[in-house]
C-alpha cells in the first residue's frame, strides 16, 4: 500500500474514531527538545508518583480469553512468551493474531471506532500523537495503580521514555521497544585513513568529506558515503541537536521553520552538494543494498539495525561501530520504537494489564533484542548481561549503552491529531529542499503553513 494511500485511510478512521470516542482530545504540549539549560518540567511530564493513583484491584481468575494483536512479524518477540504467560495466569487464554505494520496502522483505529479492537496491541510510538490526541487509548494510569510489576512505573524507565508514553498527564502506553538515534560509521575505513569520530557537525561534515571516494576514477564520490533520508525522522534528530523544536510550546503553530530547522536542512543539502552524502529516499527505510554495495558507510539510526547489519551483512562483522551522534549545540533525537497499549473500549483490561505486565519482565524484555534484534525499553534490561556483554560484530563494542544515553536526551514527535498529516508535510518540503527544488526556507515555510492550518481545524 502506498503511503499516499495509508495516510488517507488514517485520516478517515481517526475522523469516524473522534465521533465514537467523543471528540479529540485537547492536546498536551510535547516535552520541549533536551537542553542543558532547560529548567522547567515538560508540559507532558510523567504522572507523579505523588499523585493519587487508584489501589490495584485483586485480580480476577473467572476464566477469560484476550485477544492480542502484533505488529511484529517473523522476528516477534511476543508469540514466544504466550505459553509462559497462560502457564502463569491458566485461567487467560490468548488469542494471538499477527498482523504486518500497515495492517495494524489501518485495523486498530478502524476496530476501537467499531467496537471491534483487541484488548492488547503493539504499536507504533508514531502513531501514539494520533491515537492519543483522538482518544483511542486507555488511561494506564488508572488501570495499573501506578504500579509495573509491584513497583512504580517511573522506575522502569528513563525520563524520555516516560514523557513519550505520557499524553495529557496519564499513561497511554508502556514503551516495550525503543527508537533513537546513533552514529553508524565503518570503524575500519575510519582507522585506515586516519579519521577521527566526529562529535559536532562540522566534524561530520568533515569526517564525511574524508570518507568519501570514487571508485571510477570520475572525481565524482560514489562510495563510502553518509546516507541522507528525507523523513520527519532524521529531520527531526538534526533540527534537536540545533536546539530546535517541531511545534511551538501549546502545540498550536509549526515551528520547524526556524533558523534551527533551516539549518538541520542545510547540513544535509551540503553533503550531497560536495559529494560526501547519498540521498536514500527509499519509503522502507532499507539501506541494506547502499551498504552491501559499499555506497554507504557511515548513516544515523536505531537500534534495530544492529540486527539488520548483522543478518544483511554478515561479512562486514568486526567493520562497524556505533558512536553518540555529532550534534550542533546538544545531543538530540527523535524518540519513537513500540508501544503496548489498551485501546478504549477492551472488554478485558484487567487480564490485559497482565499481560503487558508480563511482556514487560526482564526476561521478555531481553526477548526484543534476542528474537526482534530491537532495544528493549525498559532499564533493567538494557543492563543485564545480554545487552551489556561485548558484541563481536561491532568490533567488541558493547553498543546499547549509546542509545540508552540517546534516550535520555531524546524527544518524541508532537502528541496532536493532526500529526500524521504534519509528517506529511515535512517529508515532502525536505524531499524538495534536498532535490534543489525549492530553498530550504521556503520549503520549510510551505510546510509550516500547511501545518498550522492543519492544527487550526
Amino acid at each position: 500500500m502506498t503511503r499516499a494511500r495509508r495516510l488517507a485511510t488514517l485520516a478517515a478512521v481517526m475522523a469516524i474514531l473522534a465521533g465514537a470516542c467523543g471528540g479529540a482530545a485537547t492536546p498536551a504540549p510535547s516535552a520541549p527538545p533536551p537542553s542543558a539549560q532547560a529548567s522547567a518540567a515538560p508540559a507532558s511530564a510523567a504522572p507523579s508518583q505523588a499523585a493519587a493513583v487508584s489501589p490495584v484491584p485483586s485480580i480476577d481468575t473467572t476464566p477469560v480469553a484476550i485477544t492480542v494483536w502484533d505488529y511484529y512479524g517473523e522476528s516477534t518477540p511476543v508469540k514466544p512468551a504466550l505459553a509462559g504467560f497462560e502457564k502463569e495466569y491458566p485461567w487467560i487464554t490468548v488469542d494471538y493474531q499477527a498482523l504486518d505494520w500497515d495492517s495494524m496502522n489501518e485495523k486498530f483505529t478502524v476496530g476501537v471506532s467499531s467496537g471491534e479492537a483487541p484488548d492488547v496491541a503493539t504499536l507504533d510510538m508514531t502513531w501514539i500523537p494520533t491515537l492519543a490526541a483522538n482518544g483511542a487509548l486507555e488511561d494506564l494510569s488508572t488501570i495499573s495503580g501506578g504500579q509495573l510489576n509491584g513497583t512504580p512505573i517511573a522506575d522502569h524507565y528513563t525520563k524520555g521514555a516516560l514523557d513519550a508514553m505520557t499524553f495529557d498527564g496519564k499513561f497511554v502506553t508502556m514503551l516495550f521497544d525503543f527508537d533513537t538515534y546513533a552514529l553508524y560509521y565503518r570503524a575500519d575505513l575510519f582507522a585506515k585513513k586516519g579519521i577521527a569520530v566526529p562529535t559536532t557537525w562540522d566534524e561530520l561534515r568533515a569526517a564525511a568529506k574524508q570518507l568519501a571516494e570514487s571508485s571510477k576514477g570520475s572525481g565524482k564520490p560514489d562510495r563510502y558515503l553518509y546516507a541522507i533520508r528525507p523523513n520527519t525522522f532524521h529531520f527531526s534528530q538534526f533540527l534537536f541537536q540545533d536546539g530546535g523544536t517541531i511545534l511551538n510550546a501549546d502545540n498550536t503553530k509549526a515551528a520547524f521553520n526556524s533558523a534551527a530547522g533551516v539549518a538541520a536542512v542545510q547540513i544535509q543539502k551540503a553533503m550531497l552538494d560536495d559529494g560526501s552524502g547519498l540521498y536514500w529516499p527509499d519509503a522502507n527505510n532499507d539501506l541494506l543494498p547502499a551498504i552491501t554495495s559499499g555506497q554507504v558507510a557511515m548513516f544515523a539510526d536505531g537500534p534495530y539495525y544492529m540486527g539488520l547489519l548483522k543478518t544483511g551483512v554478515p561479512d562486514q562483522s568486526g567493520d562497524w561501530k556505533i558512536a553518540p551522534a555529532p550534534y550542533a549545540t546538544q545531543p538530540g533525537s527523535y524518540l519513537g520504537g513500540t508501544g503496548l497499549g489498551i485501546p478504549v473500549g477492551a472488554k478485558h483490561k484487567d487480564a490485559a494489564w497482565l499481560f503487558i505486565q508480563y511482556m514487560l519482565r526482564p526476561e521478555q524484555q531481553v526477548g526484543v533484542f534476542t528474537y526482534a534484534g530491537a532495544a528493549p525499553a525498559t532499564t533493567a534490561a538494557l543492563e543485564s548481561p545480554e545487552l551489556t556483554k561485548p558484541d563481536p560484530y561491532f568490533g567488541g563494542q558493547a553498543p546499547f549503552k549509546v542509545f540508552l544515553d540517546s534516550m535520555a536526551t531524546s524527544t518524541h514527535f508532537p502528541y496532536v491529531g493532526a500529526w500524521t498529516e504534519i509528517d506529511t508535510f515535512i517529508t515532502d518540503s525536505l524531499q524538495s529542499a534536498l532535490l534543489g527544488q525549492a530553498t530550504p526556507q521556503a520549503a520549510l515555510d510551505d510546510a509550516a503553513s500547511q501545518t498550522d492550518d492543519a492544527l487550526a481545524k
